[in-house]
């Protein structure tokens, strides 16, 4: 190497460190969303390392024969895209008149229930100056019984900068990022070097665009903030040995049974067999939500929730992790409370009918419109309530609309609200219906 030459190594280890400091600024801000004074710091932080990204890249052109060319064709794309222009001219900004014309958007929505709740449009952020004074604002007349024991306030901001109103803050920047690392990516490639694991993906998964990073969930009954996180399992996978050995070449047989179905429908019914011979096997069956691409599986993931209040927010949650993932079908298999509609109490449950029993519970529907579900009522041995004793054939009923799945039909565009009404009408009758806000009072 010449003496004065940069080595390539170098170079672009400080291209790499640089654009890795951007995602950490980023990452940073993505934690401060709620917190004004402290996002929009680490906001103009990370706007003006982005611009050293190149700056750095530029000041080790000579580690690269032909850089001026191969740099032309990146700036020819960074000119042509908008954000990227948006991105340059908010650092010059920063750089030289001061912080940039940022605000903002505060919407509110109460979550009590799988269908949509009351909520507000976007409002100016100084409306709503906290989250605890977004949530002492909420109309008394939502505060009833159901909405404060089963309810959530579900807050959402929305940061923009006036120069760039059609698009989030963070999606702008996250966008920026993309482009820096595919430039940074092909440096290193240019420079015969191997790509690193870590900018291999232009869009990590800390930036993956999912609504819970810009919320916040309320208790409507404590007024503190809860929350829903997806996290990928770490457990090893499990043997086939060990499968068979614990549930029988039966069980075996009936998993690969799922994995053949042609249709929607004998998928159900496979994976319903299997859950079977888990629950008789194991005395217990976890909630689960599979998602399929036509009928075959590709994910899984456990869908155990503490409370009702929970689980509203959670469907919602499956129902946008569906479409990110392009999942255009979903199998919820837990255990279920049931009863006949007589012994239900009066706006109650299942849960509290004195006649209740215990069964194995299957929901399912697809982008086509397809919606299943399978009972199977089980029994549990008296002096061992931990072993399963016996389980009662299959109840399948197919194409009854349930209100659990709204959230997934609606992302698939099936959701229509005339399928529900006979449902709602019979359950008015049984007085089953929840009321979501206090009648005006008549004083």
């Amino acid at each position: 190497m010449e003496k004065g030459m940069p080595d390539n190594r170098v170079a672009a280890r400080a291209a790499i460190d640089r654009l890795l400091q951007m995602r950490r600024l980023w990452e940073n801000a993505a934690r401060a969303y709620f917190e004004p004074s402290r996002f929009l710091l680490e906001v103009q932080n990370c706007l003006m390392t982005s611009r050293t990204v190149t700056f750095i890249i530029q000041s080790n052109k000579d580690a690269l024969p032909g850089f001026d060319q191969w740099y032309a064709a990146h700036q020819e794309r960074m000119k042509a895209d908008p954000i990227m222009v948006w991105a340059k001219d908010a650092r010059n900004k920063v750089e030289k008149q001061g912080d940039l014309s940022t605000h903002s958007q505060v919407s509110a929505e109460i979550i009590a229930s799988y269908l949509d709740g009351p909520k507000t449009d976007w409002l100016p952020s100084n409306v709503f100056a906290t989250t605890d004074e977004i949530f002492r604002a909420v109309p008394q007349k939502f505060r009833v019984p159901h909405v404060v024991e089963h309810g959530t306030l579900l807050v959402e901001r929305r940061w923009i900068d006036a120069e760039l109103p059609e698009m989030e803050l963070l999606e702008a920047l996250a966008h920026a990022y993309s482009v820096l690392s595919d430039i940074v990516a092909d440096f290193v490639k240019t420079l015969g070097l191997p790509i690193p694991s870590m900018i291999e993906d232009s869009r990590p998964t800390s930036m993956e665009r999912l609504a819970m990073d810009r919320a916040i969930y309320v208790s409507m009954k404590e007024g503190s903030i809860i929350g829903v996180r997806r996290e990928e399992a770490r457990d090893p996978p499990i043997k086939e040995k060990q499968f068979i050995k614990r549930y029988g070449r039966k069980g075996a047989k009936s998993w690969e049974k799922a994995k053949e179905a042609e249709t929607f429908q004998q998928a159900c019914e496979a994976f319903f067999r299997s859950a079977r011979i888990l629950l008789k096997t194991d005395g217990y069956h976890g909630s689960l939500a599979l998602f399929l691409k036509g009928s075959h599986l590709f994910r899984v993931i456990g869908a155990d929730q503490p409370d009702r209040a929970s689980r509203y927010i959670l469907m919602r949650e499956l129902a946008s992790f569906a479409v990110a993932e392009g999942a255009d079908g979903v199998i919820l298999i837990n255990e279920a409370w049931i009863a006949a509609a007589k012994d239900i109490p009066k706006h109650g449950y299942a849960v509290d009918a004195k006649n209740r029993q215990e069964a194995l519970a299957l929901a399912a529907c697809n982008a086509t419109g397809e919606e299943i579900h399978i009972t199977a009522t089980f029994h549990r041995k008296k002096n061992k309530l931990h072993k399963v004793k016996s389980i009662e054939p299959n109840k399948m009923t197919v194409g009854t609309p349930s209100f659990m799945l709204v959230p997934f039909m609606k992302v698939w565009g099936r959701y229509d609200p005339k399928n529900y009404e006979e449902i709602q009408r019979k359950m008015d009758e049984a007085g089953l219906s929840l009321p979501m806000e206090a009648p005006e009072s008549t004083a």
